[in-house]
């Protein structure tokens, strides 16, 4: 069946989820989350693409950028970011295979009350999953809003515009209200670092990805482990990137 085709927006502003494949993590510790923030920094400058705002969860990202002069941009922006970061993850953790599920999911942004109301769930994402408030999240980009005249990579000055001052905007972030915005389902059964612990403590292997390269069997054993520990189908998948298949068979 043919893809449907890719909404492109007159404004140039795109609302864009990159998601891990079979919901599992994208990122491992800290220096991944920065190493993916660095080439979003990196290929927005080469493609004259502006990041207004971005969130990185465990195993998916929320950006906000502008300047998108037509889908060909958007496109090559995401395959630049997508290809080196899975090339540096896959060595890293000694994995080979897709690390992002398919296609990403986008939507043009058309007029500025939106852009607000996606600019505030963007910065909010990371409070929906229990990674904490959105002021003091280290992965989101909120930190560009503290010290905007420093900051040469996310621009602040467009969402600043839209409102009459700068404690305008932040009371408008601060308010928790039901926003329809590319939803992303955000569940935690059973904290994820918590879980990479008990994986590397009890099967004695320095990532959970190991076990993605044990045999189909191995697998089905590992996991059945796994679930009779507390840990739940879809975290068993995305923190090792074993198939929910696999991982049902246990």
């Amino acid at each position: 069946m043919a893809r449907t085709p890719r909404l492109f927006g007159c404004s140039g502003f795109y609302h864009v989820i990159l998601r891990g494949n079979n919901r599992q993590n994208l990122f491992v510790d800290d220096a991944d989350r920065s190493f993916f923030v660095g080439k979003l920094k990196k290929y927005s400058g080469e493609l004259a693409v502006v990041v207004h705002a971005y969130c990185l969860m465990n195993n998916h990202v929320h950006i906000l950028i502008g300047n998108v002069k037509e889908n060909e941009t958007l496109s090559l922006l995401i395959q630049k970011i997508a290809n080196s970061y899975v090339f540096y993850f896959n060595r890293k953790y000694d994995r080979c295979g897709h690390l992002f599920q398919g296609r990403f999911k986008s939507e043009p942004i058309l007029d500025d009350v939106y852009f607000k109301t996606v600019y505030r769930y963007i910065l909010q994402n990371c409070e929906k999953a229990g990674l904490g408030n959105a002021r003091q999240y280290r992965w989101n980009s909120f930190w560009a809003l503290k010290d905007h005249e420093k900051n040469d990579f996310v621009d602040v000055e467009y969402v600043i515009g839209l409102f009459n001052s700068k404690k305008e905007l932040l009371d408008f972030l601060n308010q928790r209200e039901e926003q329809k915005c590319m939803e992303y389902e955000n569940i935690l059964v059973f904290s994820d670092d918590r879980a990479i612990k008990l994986i590397k403590k009890i099967f004695r292997i320095s990532s959970p990805y190991k076990l993605e390269r044990l045999t189909i069997d191995d697998q089905i054993s590992k996991c059945g482990i796994l679930k009779k520990k507390g840990l739940s189908i879809s975290q068993i998948s995305r923190i090792t990137g074993i198939s929910r298949v696999i991982v049902k068979k246990s």
